[in-house]
């Protein structure tokens, strides 16, 4: 049976379930309420100053996007002679492959360390930032005197991450348009993980009630697209516990906004390498519109050093060549723009305020042994199966060490001592 049609068939069932409920609970119960949402699409919420493009100036970058490297030049002042900067970078290069780069390129540290790994042994070459003062995101910290300001006028935005790396080629675009958001949506969409929002309360406007509780969860469904290749609203889905991918945010609504009554610890499933957005003082701030979607912010703080060995891991040449980027100076913002420390304020800034956007489509969402809708927010994580062991340096069937692509095949292996150029 297709997933279509079985998706059809589970919402006919789960609407007479739903009725029957509705029928047969207590006159007491009736101002409880329920509304489930699937995330269709989600990313780092960076605002885009400029009116088109990815690399065009704007209000948030006036010069634009980080430019693309001379990688012979960057070679060079790193100690290389011309010749084997050019031999390097040239594709004619054996040791140059045409689907992981010029691994080499990791040894330009001083005395030839690897700089993925040891970006400290790497100048700072500068990772230019954000200066515009409009971001999106929430006030995480409750002051207004500090932070940016929303599109709307919302004073205090804490949107860190935002100013160290939006004006990286990776982050930077319009709304669903940068290269990054790009990559990690379609994996997503085309089944590689769904994530499921439910919201209760327990007063009897949905739109302004003083006690909700919002729940994100993982489930092992898949999205269904129509036609247009857009993600279809309405379908069903079962909550598959989890024992890392969970949020639960005490809440309420105002005027039809979902708001954060308290910061809660939360990791949600991140649209990116790091694959684990794991955030502290977490919040929400998520609307639900008239036409039954969910639009709005999950922010908190999350340690930045997971996010750039994510990158590194992801093969260090490949993503420097193609996001135009050093990749010690990503390590290098993220360090000087962290602006939290779980130990106080004295502490060492572990971690950087952040914020993802999300938009999701109103979705069945049913417990996980799919008996019933879920009308209770509430964590699964006992219900889970242990995690797997993951191991650090894979890349599907590619292994990775300190950022590059190991293979015992190759007669060739970069590093500090390799001979560079052909005999």
């Amino acid at each position: 049976m297709s997933q279509t049609r079985l998706n059809k068939q589970r919402i006919s069932v789960m609407r007479s379930v739903f009725c029957a409920i509705a029928i047969t609970a207590p006159a007491s119960a009736l101002a409880d309420w329920t509304k489930s949402w699937v995330i269709e699409w989600n990313e780092p919420a960076h605002y885009y100053g400029a009116e088109t493009g990815v690399i065009d100036p704007g209000t948030d970058c006036p010069q634009g996007t980080n430019p693309e490297l001379d990688w012979v030049e960057v070679l060079v002042k790193a100690g290389y002679t011309r010749e084997e900067a050019e031999w390097l970078r040239n594709p004619a290069n054996p040791t140059r492959s045409p689907v992981h780069g010029q691994q080499q390129m990791a040894f330009r540290g001083e005395g030839r360390a690897n700089v993925y790994i040891n970006p400290e042994s790497y100048p700072d070459t500068g990772l230019a930032g954000v200066t515009g003062s409009i971001a999106e995101g929430i006030n995480l910290d409750g002051n207004t005197d500090t932070g940016f300001v929303s599109p709307d006028g919302e004073a205090g935005i804490d949107n860190t991450f935002y100013k160290a790396l939006g004006c990286w080629k990776t982050y930077r675009g319009p709304e669903r348009l940068s290269s990054g958001a790009l990559q990690f949506n379609d994996i997503m969409r085309n089944g590689s993980w769904t994530m499921l929002i439910v919201a209760s309360g327990k007063g009897e406007d949905p739109m302004n009630d003083e006690n909700v509780m919002v729940g994100f969860y993982m489930s092992q469904d898949n999205m269904v697209k129509g036609g247009d290749g857009n993600v279809a609203a309405d379908y069903t889905f079962r909550i598959e516990p989890h024992k890392k991918y969970e949020g639960i945010f005490p809440a309420q609504t105002i005027n039809g906004t979902i708001v954060s009554t308290e910061s809660v610890t939360a990791t949600l499933r991140d649209p990116g390498y790091t694959r684990d957005l794991e955030l502290l003082d977490a919040q929400v701030k998520l609307t639900m519109n008239k036409d039954g979607s969910l639009r709005g912010y999950v922010g908190g703080y999350r340690p930045w050093r997971p996010v750039y060995d994510g990158w590194v891991y992801a093969r260090g040449p490949v993503i420097e060549s193609l996001t135009w980027v050093e990749l010690p100076s990503v390590y290098y913002a993220l360090k000087r723009e962290a602006d939290y420390s779980p130990e106080g304020s004295g502490g060492e800034r572990t971690h950087i305020s952040y914020a993802l956007r999300v938009d999701a489509l109103p979705a069945y969402v049913v417990t996980p042994d799919a008996s019933a809708l879920a009308t209770e927010v509430r964590s699964y994580k006992d219900e889970a199966p242990e995690l797997p062991a993951m191991a650090r340096g894979s890349l599907g069937t590619i292994r990775v060490v300190d950022g590059i692509v190991i293979d015992p095949r190759s007669e060739y292996q970069p590093g500090p001592d390799a001979v560079i150029l052909p005999e």
